[in-house]
């Protein structure tokens, strides 16, 4: 297939899992768990990807600061405003950046750009970053000296990014965490706390919970769950930075409602779903992943105002197929009422036709080593055959 360009490829991870500055990943990657291995995939086709760490536990704002550094390099800056309404320090890790040259010309006088993939939560973590670029941070800005202003948050970067790809994208949030609400904060604050009780020991530099600027978890140091107490606490309170408010339909309504699309940008929207309909009853199909049937009943059964009917209640074990098919009030079109690649717009959701796969299809569980290589190919394939606009 005739390549218009070849940018490097970004895949990231959703919520509980990792990426590759994780020891998990060396031999477990999330793209590509049970079978194939989605970076691998890609840069058989010679290109050039990567699958960063960015926190199992870590809120999108915080999780887009940390993939700005893992991709363009240096000390990752959560923003001297944010940090200091959050309650958290205010600088991260430093990295030496996976493409430094990214946003700067070529030889050609050409802008190198990226192409991003998320998975699940890894959705509002790209479109988060793609909105700090494009957008900056205005309130940044205001409350902090030009001259320690990260360029993350200075705006103007639209032009920095090809692709834009989420594979069961939790866009609209799911409605599992209203299914099951009273236990949100209970299990909020069980998760937090043990990530402060494993700080330090060798769990924590295996599975990396990077929440190290709350100052409750550390890979280097053990810190005691009595210091730890009120930090976990504040931040179970939280909205922004809290990765379960935000998961849930209230939270990224709240926090992804101000995003949009671009016009030099492509998007691209795939989804699953492994549940059938029999008559006003959404059921799991048997062949969903097993641990995955223990909750897609929640969001099967469950329905409210704003969220129900088979476009909700139809589910991938996870994510709902309401919230997963495109960001409310975002134009959209669907693939199969196009004639082809060729009719793919920028500045608009492509919607790919719905895929008979559980939440976890997209990280290999349950597919064909050649079937989901293959996957991944054909998505860098389609977005290297794009026009580029600049």
């Amino acid at each position: 297939m005739y390549k218009t360009c070849n940018y490097p490829v970004v895949m990231v991870h959703g919520f509980l899992c990792w990426g590759t500055e994780s020891k998990l990943c060396s031999f477990l990657p999330t793209f590509g768990m049970w079978h194939g291995n989605a970076r691998d995939a890609v840069m058989e086709e010679g290109t050039k990807a990567y699958t960063p760490h960015v926190g199992p536990f870590t809120g999108m704002r915080d999780r887009a600061c940390i993939l700005y550094a893992l991709i363009k390099g240096g000390r990752v800056d959560f923003g001297k405003v944010h940090s200091e309404k959050m309650g958290h320090e205010r600088y991260g890790e430093t990295f030496p950046g996976y493409v430094p040259n990214w946003g700067e010309l070529d030889e050609a006088g050409k802008i190198q750009k990226i192409n991003l993939i998320g998975h699940s939560f890894g959705t509002p973590t790209i479109r988060t970053l793609i909105h700090l670029l494009a957008e900056g941070d205005p309130e940044e800005v205001a409350g902090t000296d030009p001259d320690d202003l990260s360029d993350l948050f200075k705006g103007g970067k639209a032009n920095w990014v090809h692709s834009c790809t989420c594979l069961a994208g939790t866009h609209n949030g799911v409605t599992l965490p209203d299914a099951a609400r009273p236990l949100v904060d209970p299990v909020t604050g069980v998760c937090y706390m043990l990530g402060n009780l494993v700080s330090g020991t060798w769990f924590s530099r295996f599975y990396d919970f990077r929440l190290e600027w709350y100052g409750f978890t550390s890979k280097e140091k053990h810190i005691k769950l009595k210091d730890g107490k009120k930090k976990r606490k504040d931040l179970v309170a939280h909205k922004e930075d809290n990765i379960f408010y935000e998961l849930s339909t209230t939270g990224a309504m709240d926090l992804l409602g101000k995003t949009k699309t671009y016009d030099n940008i492509y998007y691209f929207s795939y989804y699953g779903r492994r549940t059938r309909r029999r008559g006003s009853f959404e059921y799991p199909s048997k062949d969903i992943w097993l641990p995955l049937r223990l909750l897609s009943p929640f969001e099967c059964l469950y329905s409210d105002a704003n969220h129900k009917g088979e476009f909700w209640q139809a589910n991938d074990g996870i994510v709902n197929v309401g919230a997963a098919h495109h960001p409310e009030g975002q134009p959209y079109v669907e693939y199969k009422d196009l004639a082809g690649d060729a009719d793919i717009k920028p500045g608009i959701w492509t919607v790919m036709p719905v895929e008979w796969k559980d939440h976890t299809s997209y990280m290999g569980v349950g597919e064909t080593d050649e079937g989901f290589n293959q996957f991944f190919k054909d998505i860098l394939n389609r977005v290297s055959d794009l026009p580029v606009i600049e």
